[in-house]
Formats: C-alpha cells, sequence, structure tokens
C-alpha cells in the first residue's frame, strides 16, 4: 500500500479525502486497498482517513489498538461512542467532500460497502459524502504487466483444455457410452488441472444441456443432473487462474451442438449474440485506440441494442460483462446497463468479460458466447481466441 498513490488517486477525484471504515470485515476493498490480510478479522469499528494533503489517519478501538497498526500516519484510540464521534469529527474538521465505499441509491452495490448509518454520522459531522467507486478501482482491478501475462497463460491453458475435451466427448458418443452433464464438467475440470490451472473442486465448470442452459448460473451436481445424448446443445462455461499469488483469471463460454448439423433455430440465435460480441469489442476497440473515457453501462447498451433489435431483448437477462482480476468477478467497472447502472470508466490495464446471452426456457434453449477483453493504453486484446463464430458440431 503506498500512500502517496492513495492520495494522488484523492486528488485526481478533486475531493478533501478518502474515508475507508469497516466492521467485521463489511468493506472488503478497504481491506484489499489497506493490504490488510486476509485472515484478519477486527471485531470493533476502526476508519482510516487519507486527506488529499497531509497525513492519513487511523481511528481504532481501545479494546483492539493494535489494528492498522503497520500503516503510515498518526492513530487515535477511542473508547467509547462520545470518543469516537469527536475523533471522527476532528479527523474530518474543513473537509467538505470526502469519499467512501458508498454509491447513491445503491446503484453499483459491488462497490457500496459502507451502512447508511455511517454515512448519515459523517453528514452530520460536516462534510459531504461521494463515491470513491471511480477511483478505487484503480487499487482493485488495475493489473501489472505480469498479472497480464498470468491471464493470457490461463487463456492458452483453458482452450487446450477445452480442444481436449471435445474428441473425448465424441468418443464417449461414438462407443454409446451413458454420459450426463456431470460426466463431462467432472472430465472437463481433470483436463483443466492437467493444463496446470488452478482448479477448485467447488467451482467447475458449468456444463449445461438444452433447458439447463436456458439458466445462466446453472450447474450440474452429482445428484442433479440431465443425460447428453446426440442431437442436444450444450453450453461449457468455464475459468481458472494458474497457480500463485496475484494471477488472473480467465473466463469462457462456447456451444456445442452433439450432432451433425446445427439446426437453423439455434444458429440463428447464436449469430444474434456473436454479432452483439463483435460489436462490443468493436466499441472498446475503437474508444481505447482513441484514448476516450468510456463507461460500463455504455458498453452493455451497445450489446443489448443487437439482441433487442433482433427482437430477443428480454431473453438478454443478465450483464454484458464483469471484471476480472483474482477472482472471477472482480471489484473493476462492469459492462452493465440492466442488473446496475455502471457509470464507473473502464480503466487501461484491467480485464472485463464480454458475455451476451440468449435464454429461452420455453424452447428448451440457452446460448451464450463469451470471450474476455484487455484493455490496454492504445487499444485492446481479446483472449479466448478463435472467438467462436459458429457452434461448434461435435459430430460433423
Amino acid at each position: 500500500m503506498e500512500i502517496e498513490a492513495l492520495r494522488a488517486a484523492v486528488r485526481d477525484a478533486g475531493v478533501d479525502g478518502w474515508l475507508m471504515y469497516d466492521f467485521r470485515r463489511s468493506n472488503p476493498v478497504a481491506h484489499h486497498v489497506l493490504g490488510l490480510a486476509e485472515h484478519a478479522f477486527f471485531s470493533r469499528r476502526w476508519c482510516y482517513y487519507v486527506p488529499a494533503q497531509g497525513e492519513p489517519v487511523a481511528l481504532v478501538s481501545a479494546v483492539e489498538s493494535h489494528v492498522l497498526a503497520g500503516l503510515p500516519g498518526e492513530k487515535r484510540v477511542y473508547r467509547t461512542w462520545q470518543e469516537y464521534r469527536v475523533h471522527l469529527g476532528e479527523m474530518l474538521a474543513g473537509a467538505r467532500h470526502v469519499a467512501m465505499e458508498y454509491v447513491p441509491e445503491n446503484a453499483i452495490p459491488y462497490v457500496s460497502w459502507v451502512d447508511a448509518g455511517t454515512v448519515e454520522l459523517v453528514r452530520a459531522l460536516g462534510p459531504e459524502v461521494v463515491s470513491s467507486a471511480d477511483f478505487a478501482q484503480r487499487f482493485e482491478a488495475v493489473l501489472t504487466a505480469e498479472q497480464m501475462e498470468s491471464h493470457r497463460e490461463a487463456g492458452h491453458a483453458l482452450m487446450r483444455a477445452y480442444a481436449a475435451l471435445l474428441p473425448w466427448l465424441r468418443a464417449q458418443m461414438a462407443a454409446k457410452m451413458p454420459l450426463t452433464e456431470y460426466d463431462a464438467q467432472r472430465e472437463f475440470g481433470r483436463m483443466m488441472t492437467l493444463e496446470g490451472l488452478e482448479v477448485d473442486p467447488g467451482e467447475l465448470p458449468l456444463v449445461a444441456v438444452n433447458g439447463n442452459a436456458a439458466n445462466p448460473h446453472y450447474s450440474p451436481t452429482a445428484e442433479r443432473n440431465a443425460p447428453l445424448r446426440q442431437g442436444d446443445l450444450l453450453l461449457l462455461d468455464f475459468s481458472a487462474r494458474m497457480p500463485g499469488e496475484g494471477t488472473i483469471f480467465a473466463d469462457y463460454t462456447q456451444m456445442v451442438y452433439l450432432g451433425e448439423r446445427v439446426p437453423e433455430r439455434m444458429a440463428a440465435l447464436f449469430a444474434v449474440i456473436r454479432d452483439a460480441r463483435d460489436a462490443g469489442v468493436a466499441l472498446l476497440r475503437s474508444r481505447f485506440e482513441a484514448g476516450q473515457r468510456i463507461e460500463g453501462w455504455e458498453v452493455d447498451d451497445a450489446v443489448r441494442t443487437v439482441v433487442t433489435g433482433a427482437g430477443y431483448g428480454e431473453a438478454f437477462v443478465h450483464r454484458t460483462g464483469h471484471n476480472i482480476g483474482s477472482r472471477v468477478h472482480g471489484n473493476g467497472a462492469h459492462l452493465d446497463n440492466l442488473e446496475t447502472h455502471d457509470t464507473r470508466p473502464l480503466l487501461a490495464n484491467t480485464c472485463t468479460s464480454m458475455e451476451p446471452g440468449i435464454y429461452l426456457p420455453q424452447e428448451g434453449i440457452g446460448v451464450r458466447t463469451e470471450v474476455d477483453v484487455l484493455l490496454l493504453p492504445g487499444g485492446i486484446e481479446v483472449t479466448g481466441t478463435p472467438a467462436q463464430m459458429e457452434i461448434t458440431p461435435l459430430l460433423a
């Protein structure tokens, strides 16, 4: 944690300070930004204030005066709730605008962690509370060159595992062996492990056939799964990262038809989401090449316009994409104007998924396509390539 980088972010945002507040790990952004140990659990309220100018100040309970001991700046200790309020008021004296992990009306819940009562208290002490969402992601989502390379490495390994799965599926079907989603999921996970990926047994690939694929987050279990038969449509959503601290996930989706020739209806649906995906990629490319600001909601709108124009807007039930980091769903800006109105700018040296889908449970069909995009100064890089252009016929 570099204090000057925090000060610079505060100054660039045009606010007087950044107040990070936590109670029993209620604010993961603060924990991550300050570099606190993942196992650290503090039972009392604490604050850490970084002013645009001057030294930071930590406010901690006398019960846990060791909290934040490793951070730079002054430390103040409170015993009573009255002292807590007095110290906090002194820390914020003269500040007009203070940033916190708060978003008006909870518009972006991924970064709105401070409870309403604490926001009310800070306002009562004088400052107006504004959101840290735009600049907090500089510390949450921006990747190093090494991290971006780990994403590329994970992406190549995932695509090799996927390529190995197809002949295995083909052989199982040719031998007329009983086969289920769960069998394919387990085998896919094994192949990912063979490629050197870090595979959580509880987070194996999503393998969904026919109507199950119309549920975007369906995943089979040993007790709940469906058979795979010739003529079925199979969705495979797979993500993982390489071993090591701070490595970055890759996250892709591919569609496979378990037959020789993809039916026209399935092919037409996939063409819609393919074109939508490519429209989103094209918008990111044009804006980043021009060095222009672009916000997450704008990309979602561009992608969703294609799906809606084809008559399937109501069947595209989730956001277009999510930030990717050392967790598959990171805390940076998402491509979202459906579930939330994400006005955060997409920052250079971050990673996002691009994954439009159409889900028609009444027809027993769900289709999705997914690639990842590294947003780089001066341009973008798509990973998970070659991007799928049509549903793969397994038995062709």
